[in-house]
């Protein structure tokens, strides 16, 4: 450490003369120029200076003036120097203190660049905390985003330094972007662990277009200087989806995957982009990368998000082994509010479907053929019901529950799996970016009939988005039909030939118990306060009598204007109902097939 040595025997004269508190000064030597002598009000503090290398942290005398001059190697004196800088250090500051520019040019002339709340530590023992300079002379203004994570430096123009920024150890991945764009100038591997309680300093160093090369560089408080490499990679989430037992997959000849099981997936990892990969699929418990039974190449882009779906069947001609690769997956949604999804057909055997949102909104998918994926689609996080048709045909063949009320921010890849009348058997499953597979429920339904019973004219009902009944006529009913439960829904009236549920005159938010039988009836005067249009729902109704011999009736009292109600069977018994008051109704009674 010859260069500390002579920069404390430099400032050792004033150390006797210095009263105030010292300053702690790091030098960073960042100006692409070859190395350097510097020389501190005449003598020489730092011999052979060289590019891309920095002094650990020293006490240096603080508020006196230094002349700080910069001399080519080998230099005799300081009057050999080729640019002079005046300072005055204040004391108890922390500093560093970067060269950097270009000796003789005017645009990026060499200068000193003065951090004056530099840190030697982390303000967090379990922390990282670093900051950036800009100190590359013909690069643009940068944008410094994390890989999976955010936006860290925005606009940052040549001879700029971020405040800092405390993150936890570990390896990120850096992408230099021009300020503004989206566009990947090139991707740095930063590894911070073990650096807890550290802080370091991050350098665009060097030149776009020229040598010394651009490149990232971290300084350490002890002066330590460490290139980060240039780390192309993607990100990557593989998903066995094939009708196969379960598989070894090989990177070359690395094992990736060990034991990859049927309808499972990997979380999201990095993977080298630009270079080409053997993708090699094995029986598990093989042994080599040679046990393959199928091999794939690929060569991934830098930035680039993959969902590498698994599918096929072994030796099938028609939907042989294969690879679905999905170059624009994604982790998250851009909105904390919504879930983003997308959709691949991976049954071997089945049609082309279309799908429905049910409640929502019909046809979200169209088409979609064996092999085929969809664009994300992004849906509020709530609980959802997807009808799936063959597609062009009204009928559905299986509704399937998707919950996405807890993955607000999130994102989900839903792929159709397993064989149409064979085994495995058909399902809907989702993969979400942790690796966690979930299998999605047929959807739970109740069963409903609507009684139109309320003094109003012809209406039309819709439940969510969808129009179910269409001018509905006072006094006529539905039959009993399936009806989504265990989700919130709501059911809106509006007048006959409305064009949306926007038009609705009255909403009602219900939620059915899977397994149930209702009635719903709808009751009362619109715009009367005493007895208002309201929805009377018996969540115990009947389709059938339990007894072939009886038939089982209920009663409601419906009608808005009469009293409460006694009710005799003439010629059988008085009282069967007693105090029937409007909006009520009775429990079941279970009577004998006959003329009452």
């Amino acid at each position: 450490m010859r260069p500390l040595l002579n920069l404390l025997l430099a400032f050792a004269w004033f150390a006797s003369a210095a009263v105030a508190q010292p300053a702690r000064v790091q030098v960073i030597h960042n100006a692409p120029d070859p190395t350097v002598d510097v020389y501190v009000n005449g003598l020489l503090a730092l011999n052979d200076f060289a590019f891309r290398t920095a002094t650990g942290y020293l006490d240096l005398p603080a508020g006196l003036p230094l002349q700080v001059a910069i001399a080519p190697e080998n230099s005799t004196s300081v009057a050999d120097a080729i640019a002079t800088f005046n300072l005055t250090l204040d004391p108890g500051k922390t500093y560093a203190i970067t060269a950097s520019g270009i000796v003789g040019d005017p645009n990026t002339p060499f200068t000193l660049i003065a951090d004056a709340a530099a840190r030697e530590t982390a303000s967090n023992s379990n922390k990282v905390d670093l900051n950036v300079l800009h100190g590359s002379p013909d690069a643009p203004a940068v944008d410094v985003v994390v890989r999976t994570g955010g936006k860290i430096v925005s606009n940052l123009a040549y001879g700029q330094f971020t405040p800092y920024l405390s993150v936890d150890p570990g390896v990120y991945y850096l992408d230099i972007k021009p300020a503004g764009s989206d566009v990947i100038v090139q991707t740095y591997r930063a590894d911070l662990t073990g650096l807890g309680g550290q802080a370091l300093r991050i350098l665009a160093s060097g030149f776009l277009g020229g040598s010394p090369a651009f490149g990232l560089y971290a300084v350490l408080a002890d002066g330590t200087v460490l290139a980060l490499p240039a780390s192309p990679v993607a990100r990557v989430q593989v998903i066995h989806n094939a009708i196969a037992p379960t598989v070894d997959v090989y990177a070359n000849d690395d094992l990736l995957i060990d034991d990859f099981a049927f309808r499972t997936a990997t979380p999201f990892v990095f993977v080298p982009a630009g270079v080409d990969i053997d993708l090699g699929v094995a029986p598990e418990n093989s042994s080599s990368a040679d046990d393959a039974i199928a091999t794939f190449s690929v060569n991934l882009d830098n930035g680039k998000t993959y969902i590498v779906a698994a599918s096929g069947i072994l030796g099938d001609l028609s939907t042989p082994f294969t690879l679905n690769i999905n170059t624009g997956g994604r982790e998250a949604a851009a909105d904390t509010n919504t879930v983003d999804i997308a959709v691949l057909h991976g049954s071997p055997n089945a049609p082309a479907v279309d799908v429905d949102a049910v409640l929502v909104a019909n046809n979200v998918i169209t088409n979609l053929a064996y092999g085929e994926f969809t664009p994300y689609l992004s849906l509020p996080a709530a609980a959802y019901d997807f009808a799936i048709r063959p597609a062009g045909q009204p009928d559905v063949v299986a509704s399937f529950r998707a919950n996405l009320s807890s993955l607000g921010g999130g994102a989900a890849y839903v792929f159709a799996s397993g064989l149409l009348g064979g085994s495995p058997g058909f399902g809907l499953f989702a993969a979400l970016p942790n690796g966690n597979v979930i299998e999605l429920p047929l959807t739970p339904t109740a069963r409903v009939q609507v009684i139109h019973n309320a003094i109003a004219p012809t209406v039309d009902v819709y439940a969510g988005n969808a129009l179910i009944i269409d001018d509905f006529e006072f006094r006529s009913a539905t039959p009993f039909i399936d009806f989504p439960a265990d989700r919130d829904i709501t059911l809106g009236v509006a007048l006959a030939n409305s064009t949306s549920a926007n038009d609705a005159i009255a909403t009602f938010d219900v939620n059915l118990e899977e397994g149930k039988t209702y009635i719903v009836t709808a009751s009362g005067i619109v715009g009367n306060p005493s007895t208002p249009f309201t929805l009377i729902v018996n969540d115990e109704g009947r389709e059938s009598s339990g007894d072939p011999n009886s038939v089982d009736i209920a009663v409601l009292h419906g009608s808005p204007n009469a009293p409460a109600v006694d009710v005799d069977a003439l010629l059988v018994a008085d009282g069967i109902i007693t105090d029937l008051a409007y909006g009520a109704f009775t429990s079941y009674l279970s009577i004998s097939p006959d003329v009452y």
